[in-house]
């Protein structure tokens, strides 16, 4: 089964499908957004830092004490900030949609 995702960049909204149970940072290596994603899921970094419509935010599992232990120490952290890799895209999460920080 497929999820429909939006990522919106500079007022520009895509919309992307990914397979059920992956993460925003799989959608991001297969369709080469932005995200780096350093630690490769293990959330020992915070380079994967998405930010979530604020539609969304409530309609997500709250994040567990190490993302947010990590999401407390960027910079440019707000109260929609979750780790790209956090993200798993079920039917429930149809039409999500998130942005990257530096296009806010």
């Amino acid at each position: 089964q497929m999820v429909k995702v939006l990522y919106s960049e500079k007022n520009i909204i895509k919309t992307f499908k990914i397979e059920s149970n992956k993460t925003i940072l799989d959608l991001s290596r297969i369709e080469n957004i932005a995200i780096e994603g350093s630690c490769d899921g293990s959330m020992a970094c915070s380079t994967c830092h998405i930010i979530i419509h604020k539609d969304w935010l409530a309609k997500l599992p709250k994040p567990c004490i190490d993302e947010r232990e990590m999401l407390s120490l960027l910079p440019d952290y707000t109260e929609n900030s979750r780790l790209g890799c956090q993200i798993v895209l079920t039917d429930k999460l149809e039409g999500l949609q998130f942005s990257l920080p530096k296009d806010i």
